[in-house]
């Protein structure tokens, strides 16, 4: 159905300033139509009786809330519940999950996001003894600035701010403090216990995606937003869901509608093909987009469902077997599931140029049956989305720098010490590719003194892989690693072999951080015996702030042996890119 949705904004009247809700179906305050085929009707109505408007299944809530709040005095401080909190505590209602885009504030405006407490005790400590301005952390703010703020977030916009907000369609928020303000003779109600017992400690900064990917803001389970600065005309292609567009600032027009600063109106699912014009800001937000993500290991097979803010939905895991079996299984979890695109980390070798005609092809494998295998092919001919394939090992370090320890750094190093070893490497914020995909595990290491372990690889008897890999291990040594964690001669030996890896590592692409991950490394004793020995075989011939602590330089995997999948998810974000980028090298390689 082809409709433009204008709707008549909730004005709430609040002690600090004056909220408009702008598009909202929420009982608190539900949005009229103005004009149009529903002209006159309550958008929650229209979502319940008018499926076809919205190009979705409308079951359940309307999803979303937009508001502009204009705070002339500061809101409280205040944390929203998650879903699971919010459902056992507040008669089954939602969780809150909101964004802010600052569209005007003082010069030296600022607002409040975390707290500096590091147990619940001393946070309950600071709140009783009122310490607000120990316990909050206070940041300066100006206009354009967004924030994704997650559940568990202490926050508050302060005085002479206006946000738009996106938010889930939900009304569930705890004040933790309001200044003491009253309203009628009254104080207005506090939840210090409830905020407590959701209160993220310790703080976590607030995800903000501006920059990472052009024109988007943030992407997560709930909503994906997007902004777009316009001089002249924009053109925005069909969508079968509906999307809400916000006018930031200045204005324009849309099929003949003039549009301005604070308004948001909906696009109807299947508007087709549109074109916005005038010098204007818009924030557009859609439903999320669900991506897939396969981690195609040597010993077992991860499928996963997930959003692009790294929220795993669902997973299954099987034994990998020969394509025959393990394909149609993959097949059957993908299919109709209604992905975006799928994203891919193989085993290997395999080929990871898109250049390449044999794109997305397993090479030489160890593993006979799947040689020259063209997985990616093969899935893309099943499930019609577009797929992005990489190393495993790059999978797991995508993860790592997009949602774990290595988040935000540009040069980054993931060993995977396990059934092989290999790592997944990252310069200038870009996975490194070549030839191929970095063969770390194969680098030769030198013999330690009285090792006659005569070495695991076929190739290369001396390789890093040979003489430090789990199967290595036990070669050596008559047992598994797992059974031989009180054998100090076993890790000293083995906490050697894996230094000089890593030196090599730290001398060619010189990353800011060092994650080990696999089987061999739940052996956590190993991570001090390596850092003194990396330490010692760099002998000081380079000095940094990260070398300087090794502690923080050498790190565990930081997702629950979740990073491979996540990155393999985070591949699919990126395989979506692309297409819309370049649709016929996304699909077809």
């Amino acid at each position: 159905m082809k409709e433009l949705i204008f709707l008549e904004p909730v004005v709430k009247k609040l002690i600090w300033g004056k909220e408009y809700w702008t598009v909202s179906a929420h009982e608190s305050g539900d949005c009229l139509v103005k004009g149009g085929t529903f002209d006159g009707m309550h958008l929650s109505e229209v979502w319940r009786d008018h499926k076809e408007v919205f190009g979705v299944e409308t079951e359940g809530e309307f999803p979303f809330i937009v508001k502009v709040i204009d705070a002339r005095d500061p809101l409280s401080i205040q944390v929203h519940p998650d879903d699971e909190y919010a459902n056992e505590n507040e008669n089954g209602a939602p969780g809150k999950t909101e964004c802010w885009y600052v569209m005007d504030c003082d010069r030296d405006g600022s607002i409040i996001i975390g707290h500096n407490a590091k147990s619940r005790k001393e946070a309950e400590e600071m709140i009783a003894e009122n310490r607000w301005d120990d316990f909050l952390r206070e940041i300066p703010v100006k206009k354009g600035d967004f924030y994704q703020i997650t559940p568990g977030t202490v926050h508050a916009i302060k005085q002479n701010t206006m946000i738009m907000e996106i938010q889930k369609n939900s009304d569930v928020t705890y004040r933790l403090y309001d200044y003491n303000r009253v309203r009628d003779g009254v104080a207005r109600q506090l939840h210090v216990d409830k905020s407590l017992d959701v209160m993220m400690i310790p703080h976590k900064d607030a995800d903000c995606y501006t920059n990472k990917v052009p024109g988007k803001l943030v992407s997560c389970r709930y909503y994906d937003v997007d902004r777009y600065d316009i001089s002249g005309v924009r053109d925005f292609e069909k969508r079968d869901s509906f999307m809400i567009i916000s006018v930031l600032d200045g204005e324009g027009g849309i099929d003949g509608r003039k549009i301005k600063a604070g308004e948001s109106f909906i696009v109807s699912g299947g508007y087709g093909d549109f074109s916005i014009f005038g010098r204007l800001s818009i924030m557009v937000t859609r439903l999320p987009e669900l991506y897939g993500g396969l981690e195609a290991g040597g010993t077992k097979m991860v499928c996963a469902l997930g959003y692009a803010d790294g929220t795993i939905i669902d997973q299954i895991s099987f034994p990998t077997a020969t394509p025959d079996e393990s394909i149609p299984k993959i097949i059957d979890y993908f299919k109709g599931k209604d992905i975006s695109a799928l994203g891919i980390g193989s085993f290997g070798p395999v080929d990871v140029d898109p250049d390449s005609e044999t794109y997305g092809t397993i090479l030489d494998s160890p593993k006979l049956p799947w040689q020259h295998y063209p997985i990616k092919k093969v899935l893309e001919e099943a499930l019609h989305v577009p797929i992005k394939i990489d190393s495993d090992v790059n999978g797991s370090c995508l993860g790592e720098m997009t949602f774990g320890c290595a988040k935000d750094l540009d040069n980054v190093g993931y060993v995977t010490v396990g059934t092989g070893i290999g790592a997944g490497m990252a310069v200038n914020g870009q996975l490194v590719h070549g030839m191929g995909h970095p063969e770390f595990g194969h680098i030769l290491v030198s013999k330690l003194p009285g090792d006659d372990y005569s070495g695991k690889c076929p190739f290369h008897p001396t390789c890093f892989e040979s003489l430090a890999s789990g199967p290595a291990i036990e070669g050596r040594w008559g047992k598994k690693a797992a059974d031989l964690s009180d054998r100090c001669e076993v890790w000293e030996m083995e906490a050697d072999y894996i230094a000089q890896g890593l030196m090599a590592m730290v001398l060619t692409i010189s990353p800011r951080k060092i994650i080990l991950g696999g089987g061999v490394m739940h052996q956590l004793q190993l991570f001090p015996m390596i850092r003194k020995k990396l330490s010692e075989k760099l002998a000081g011939y380079i000095h940094t702030k990260e070398l300087d602590d090794m502690d923080e330089y050498v790190v565990p995997a930081s997702l629950s042996d979740d990073q491979g999948i996540m990155g393999a998810v985070q591949l699919g974000v990126l395989a979506g890119i692309e297409s819309k980028a370049n649709p016929v090298k996304a699909y077809y390689g």
